[in-house]
């Protein structure tokens, strides 16, 4: 027997044993009104961090000919291999950021 089946087996037994939840006598609400309240999320951090990294990639890459022969090969309408770095990068960097943000957002 795997694990799963003896799961949905203690699940059943458990389910024909008890009907309903235990009670608490208001236990679980006084708990709840004791905890204290969350803090607010403050979205400057994200923010400043989200722009520095921008002015810092930007920097970085300001200097490389492949960077400045993508945007004037791109500007011009012409497909080039710049270009397509540029695209593929551009692309990578959203798909890491969706994963991220879906990979967060399953904490909540």
């Amino acid at each position: 027997m795997n694990p799963s089946q003896q799961d949905d087996l203690l699940d059943t037994l458990l389910r024909q044993q008890f009907e309903g939840a235990v009670p608490d006598a208001g236990f679980c609400d006084r708990v709840m009104q004791q905890l204290p309240a969350r803090p607010r999320r403050r979205a400057w951090p994200l923010w400043s961090g989200i722009a520095a990294g921008i002015a810092a990639g930007a920097l970085s890459l300001s200097s490389t000919p492949l960077v400045r022969l993508g945007g004037r090969d791109w500007v011009g309408g012409e497909l080039s291999a710049p270009v397509i770095a540029l695209l593929l990068a551009l692309a990578g960097m959203a798909l890491l950021a969706m994963c991220w943000s879906l990979a967060e957002a399953d904490g909540r």
